[in-house]
């Protein structure tokens, strides 16, 4: 049996992604993901970045992996474990 403190966290987990997650297609399969918004700024260069966290369990990311985030296509350029999940950027 888990902690008290697993426990908490993945009650929060499941409650985050119930509000908060949209779902993402990834190489064809569903996940459920939390997005972000970066404004990237250089110099006279700026734009929006997107990372998701991958909510849903037994996403191995791979680098030119294939995303549909609202009917607009992205591929996944880098990753970093955020709180144990999957956050992946999407260009």
């Amino acid at each position: 049996m888990a902690n008290v403190f697993s426990r908490l966290a993945a009650r929060m987990d499941l409650v985050t992604s119930e509000r908060m997650g949209k779902t993402v297609t990834i190489n064809g399969q569903d996940y459920m993901a939390v997005e972000s918004h970066l404004l990237l700024e250089m110099a006279p260069v700026s734009g929006d970045g997107i990372s998701l966290v991958i909510f849903t369990p037994g996403y191995e990311w791979q680098r030119d992996d294939q995303a549909v985030l609202d009917g607009q296509p992205y591929i996944v350029t880098r990753s970093q474990m955020f709180n144990g999940k999957p956050q992946i950027w999407l260009e």
